[in-house]
């Protein structure tokens, strides 16, 4: 029986227990995957060339203005706004001057080429990785400059780094250089002039002389220029020359491979939840509680099972108690005598038909007087549930002229409807013939009176319907029946699939009495305990 008052779970709380199942049922591609991925990479990246990486570090502070004869003899560049070491670094003036400096090095012909084209390659693509700039600075952009190197080899990293340093500390001092470079240029000009002019006056003469005084101001100055020209100094400091690595920074295949496993895993994890919160299906009776919805019973997945053998597991076998807790939840909700319960599925192959024929074995066990029809006049299986070869047939109510058929024909001759004596108070009416021809005639308007009357010398009357997702055909008999019993698979149908058909029910009137979970896998089967209450269990 269901229990009201087990608490209730919503379409928001996280089951734990349903996330492990849906991991473990996706155990062997969550391992796989993930494995063959990670040694794929560990193979890949074992394979490529090294990359080794050298640093050399640079200082930007404030000039010393403390000693005024220093202060007086010595021009020193400006400070140096924010980003442009980056820009000069990767300018085409420092990368010719690197290429120089590669030239004059003892690295190979073939290292040499491979910097100096990657290095052109991207100040055209302006994408840098051979040289880059790291800075760790102040609000006055004083600090620290990183200049970090990659290259084939220790070596070549670490002559890349410095020649990268002395690029940039040659164009700080030319930087501080050029400004006195064009005063000690306009002084020299100035003399130049002077000279001319005092060549062109008689020696001795007032002006003559005036101008030679003049000139040795000048000349002065220009001396002065020309100090501060060869002295002047950089705003950048080196700090610490690179030196070659020991260990290459790339690549690292044990760390490659374990990422993209680890990365591959939680990846594969996140997919199957994913896809199966995308496709949520109905897992046990739980599922089906949380919409809303009673549940009249589960059946436990049992070993390959022909139809044959349904009716003999019921009466004594697997399917004795499950069935018990499905025929009590529906009496309580049925009529004693001349019930309609119309059984149906959401989609074809949830066991229906199944559910039909246990229904009906169970109701006969208390000695009910059942009457079974087939109208699933699309793909009737009930024939093979029962063994009606040599059967007798015995008349329906109604039934002036005694004559064998099927569902179709009864409905069309109620006068000569009978049904197949199956024994132990039931008896059967089998579809016959198929096709659309023969199910239009569940939407005569004289069905539900000819149920009705057929219903009167039973005390159950259970029709077999196709499923309702996939003909309306349920619907036209459902919604004259006492009660409707929806089967539904454990693991096959969808959360969305059940919230359609309930809708679907609303809508049509459909008496729903509850959902029948079939095929519940043991581990989440609700009815576990007392389907094996008992000491000797037949199986």
């Amino acid at each position: 029986m269901t229990t009201p008052d087990a608490p209730q779970r919503t379409s928001d709380d996280i089951d734990l227990l349903h996330v492990l199942q849906v991991l473990r049922r996706a155990w062997i591609p969550l391992l796989a995957a993930p494995l063959l991925l990670g040694a794929s990479t560990y193979v890949l990246t074992s394979r490529q060339a090294p990359t080794f990486e050298a640093t050399t570090s640079l200082m930007s502070s404030m000039p010393d203005n403390s000693n005024d004869v220093l202060r007086g003899s010595q021009v020193v560049a400006s400070q140096l706004p924010q980003g442009a070491v980056d820009e000069v670094v990767h300018s085409r003036a420092s990368v010719q001057r690197v290429q120089k400096t590669l030239a004059a090095s003892t690295l190979t012909d073939e290292v040499k080429t491979s910097i100096v084209q990657d290095l052109y390659a991207e100040l055209a693509n302006d994408k840098y990785s051979r040289v880059t700039v790291k800075s760790r600075l102040d609000q006055q952009q004083r600090g620290v400059y990183d200049l970090r190197a990659s290259a084939e080899t220790p070596e070549a990293a670490r002559v890349l780094a410095d020649a990268a340093a002395q690029a940039l500390l040659a164009w700080d001092v030319e930087r501080a250089r050029t400004g006195v470079s064009r005063a000690r240029q306009n002084l020299q000009q100035q003399v130049d002039n002077l000279n001319l002019r005092i060549a062109a006056l008689p020696k001795g003469s007032l002006e003559a002389q005036s101008l030679i005084a003049a000139r040795g101001q000048l000349l002065l100055n220009l001396s002065q220029a020309t100090v501060f020209e060869q002295g002047a100094a950089g705003n950048l400091t080196l700090l610490s020359e690179a030196n070659a690595p020991k260990r290459p920074v790339s690549p690292k295949p044990t760390r490659n491979a374990a990422l993209a496993t680890l990365l591959t895993l939680f990846a594969g994890a996140g997919l199957a939840l994913l896809l199966d919160a995308l496709r949520r299906r109905v897992r046990s009776s739980a599922d089906v509680a949380a919409l809303g919805t009673p549940v009249v019973g589960e059946l436990p997945k049992l070993p390959r099972t022909q139809r044959g053998q349904v009716v003999g597991l019921t009466r004594t076998g697997a399917l004795y108690e499950p069935a018990g807790f499905i025929r009590v939840n529906l009496a309580g909700n049925l009529p004693e005598t001349g019930a309609l319960l119309v059984v149906t599925s959401s989609r074809p192959e949830e066991g229906k038909s199944t559910v039909a024929a246990m229904t009906a074995t169970a109701f006969a066990s208390t000695g009910k007087r059942v009457l079974l029809l087939d109208m699933d006049l699309h793909r009737p299986s009930q024939h093979e549930y029962w063994a009606v070869a040599g059967r007798p047939w015995v008349p329906l109510p109604g039934n002036t002229v005694p004559l064998r058929g099927d569902i179709s024909q009864a409905i069309q001759h109620p006068r000569q409807a009978s049904a197949i004596d199956l024994g132990g108070d039931i008896h059967f009416l089998p579809a016959g013939e198929v096709g659309r021809r023969s199910a239009a005639l569940l939407s005569s308007p004289d069905l539900p009176n000819l149920l009705r009357h057929w219903a009167t010398e039973y005390d159950i009357v259970i029709i077999d319907t196709p499923p309702v997702l996939a003909l309306a055909d349920a619907y036209n008999v459902g919604k004259h029946a006492d009660g409707v019993l929806l089967v539904v698979e454990s693991g096959e149908t969808s959360v969305p699939e059940l919230q359609q058909v309930l809708s679907n029910f609303r809508t049509t009137g459909m008496p729903l009495l509850g959902v029948v979970v079939n095929k519940v896998e043991r581990a989440s089967q609700g009815y576990y305990y007392p389907y094996n209450y008992t000491s000797n269990p037949t199986t």
